[in-house]
């Protein structure tokens, strides 16, 4: 069994029909059956042929999804339907896809389900990671994460989101950071209070970890006498934690029981932290306090508050960072080491001694360069020295060191082999940095540029200002001072649409830009979001490009 989100419509408008006819509906409107489409080259050609002016990486999104929900998706899956109310519709898939020629353009689509509940409450009964996997903008996606299957079959069934499999049923449901600190005053010392860190944030009530959300948890953690293992900030969002005392005056018996601390991974004191030395992220909160004078001016600029906040990116952040690769011995036969990489497609594999340490790493070049016998072993072979660095390392300061060696090994501060990261990872994490905010920024280029020749068109034909503020909206376009806000506010003057001369629906371009203005906030945390959800938001960025372009082809 899998479990399926099918969206019902940007504004909802195929809820009434899916629920009251039993169906999950797919929309697409202009594109005819594609029942006889047996491959997915069948359909990529029945959707270039019903949307010929679409961007082929548009039409290869919605050749997956629409995929998904013809031959993909089996009877007896869950189906999730969210509703614009915010509660979700939860049933079961009980046909195979279907056309219906009869029915209105974008309805024909459709599979049918029996719904078993209609009013389960999103935002109060979805928790952690599970909540934040459907907020995907995608028409069809699978919710694979997050044991999402048990957890939804769950909610259909009427019974309470039981949570992530990984974390224990009794930590769960912790609302509280004095219910967090009770469990760990309670834990005995073979069940330590282990969850993911999304279980943990969960606590707070939050699902990401911007900079405000850690310097609260921080401090109800001290308060508490409370620290992770490893520290929460540096570690992918679905890994697992450990929350340990460590304000308690420690007791006899302390190095035989293994509760010194030395070779923990904790959070660095702030107070020894040199800001010269880590890799900081830094990013600017504008909280809007003013509000548009009644005479169209900005209200009190002065009002706004710039908040600088820094966040602390280290290697152990990565994925690869926290994943133990495959390794040999230096005793280990050769022919055992070219199995591992052919079998795995591997370039390389860490080499290790009888104690478990790390000696270095073994690729392709070295076992090709090694004229060996029949049971030549691994230390027959020129084991590569590559240098290492630590979980809690500034990532920055691993970038040279994976461009000269082509990858560096991770261990933890116990000295331990964590992980393993090489040039594709750390370009990979790049791109899924970089890649939104390159997007925003051409969205944003391009409405400076439409705004402000709309500004400047309506003074040129009507002799004066719209209002008076203008000359400042103006002088702020040109200085780059204006921000998404400042555009969405421009958008929806009826004077300034009408100068655009652009033929799309006002209201809802405007709500489109607002849309971007919520992403671009986010920007900081896009790593955490599930893959689905993160593509989603980018993919709505690209559309927003997209119609920026299509009314304003310059570059």
């Amino acid at each position: 069994m899998r479990a399926w989100m099918v969206r019902a419509g940007s504004d909802g408008e195929r809820e009434e029909a899916s629920i009251t006819e039993g169906l999950t509906i797919a929309g697409w409107p202009g594109l005819g059956d594609i029942s006889h489409c047996r491959s997915r080259e069948d359909l990529r050609a029945e959707l270039g042929k019903a949307y010929p002016r679409e961007n082929p990486r548009v039409l290869s999104n919605w050749l997956g999804q629409l995929w998904r929900f013809r031959s993909v998706m089996q009877p007896g899956d869950i189906v999730v339907l969210p509703k614009k109310d915010g509660s979700l519709t939860l049933g079961h898939l009980t046909g195979d896809y279907e056309y219906r020629a009869e029915a209105d353009d974008g309805f024909r689509h459709v599979r049918t389900v029996t719904w078993k509940r209609t009013d389960v409450d999103r935002a109060r009964s979805v928790r952690g990671g599970l909540r934040a996997s459907l907020g995907s903008l995608l028409t069809v996606s699978e919710l694979r994460r997050f044991d999402a299957v048990r957890r939804l079959e769950t909610l259909a069934d009427g019974g309470a989101d039981p949570g992530d499999e990984e974390t224990r049923d009794d930590l769960r449901l912790l609302t509280e950071p004095e219910e967090l600190a009770e469990k760990v005053a309670d834990a005995e010392d073979d069940q330590p209070v282990e969850l993911s860190v999304r279980d943990f944030l969960s606590i707070w009530g939050e699902i990401s970890r911007p900079a405000r959300v850690v310097q609260r948890i921080r401090q109800d953690l001290d308060a508490f006498g409370l620290s992770t293992v490893p520290p929460f900030t540096e570690v992918p969002i679905e890994y697992t934690i450990r929350v340990i005392a460590v304000g308690q005056t420690p007791e006899a018996g302390r190095h035989e029981r293994g509760q010194e601390t030395a070779d923990l991974e904790l959070e660095n004191d702030d107070d020894d932290e040199s800001p010269a030395v880590d890799a900081v992220l830094r990013y600017e909160v504008i909280a809007q306090s003013g509000t548009e004078g009644s005479d169209g001016s900005d209200g009190d600029d002065e009002a706004d508050e710039i908040i600088v906040m820094s966040q602390r990116v280290t290697v152990g952040r990565l994925v690869p960072a926290r994943r133990v690769p495959r390794s040999v011995r230096l005793d280990d036969p050769l022919a055992l080491a070219v199995e591992i990489m052919a079998e795995e497609t591997f370039d390389y594999l860490a080499v290790l001694d009888d104690n478990g340490n790390l000696r270095g790493s073994i690729g392709w070049r070295e076992i090709g360069a090694t004229n060996r016998e029949q049971d030549a072993l691994v230390k027959d072979a020129t084991v590569r020295k590559v240098p290492s660095v630590r979980t809690d390392d500034p990532l920055v300061e691993c970038v040279p060191l994976v461009a000269e060696h082509g990858l560096v090994f991770v261990l933890n501060p116990a000295g331990s082999l964590s992980g393993m990261v090489t040039a594709y990872d750390l370009a990979h994490r790049l791109e899924e940095e970089l890649s939104p905010y390159i997007l925003v920024e051409e969205v944003e280029r391009r409405l400076r540029r439409s705004l402000l020749a709309a500004l400047l068109r309506i003074k040129a034909e009507t002799g004066e200002y719209g209002l008076a503020g203008d000359p400042n909206r103006i002088r702020k376009i040109r200085q780059a001072e204006a921000d998404f806000q400042d555009y969405v506010k421009m958008l929806r003057r009826a004077d300034v649409w009408a100068a655009l001369r652009w033929n799309y629906r006002q209201n809802n371009f405007a709500d489109r830009i607002d849309q971007i203005r919520l992403i671009r906030n986010d920007l900081l945390h896009f790593h955490e979001l599930t893959d689905d959800v993160r593509q989603a938001k980018v993919d709505e960025i690209g559309v927003a490009l997209k119609m920026l372009k299509q009314v304003d082809p310059r570059a």
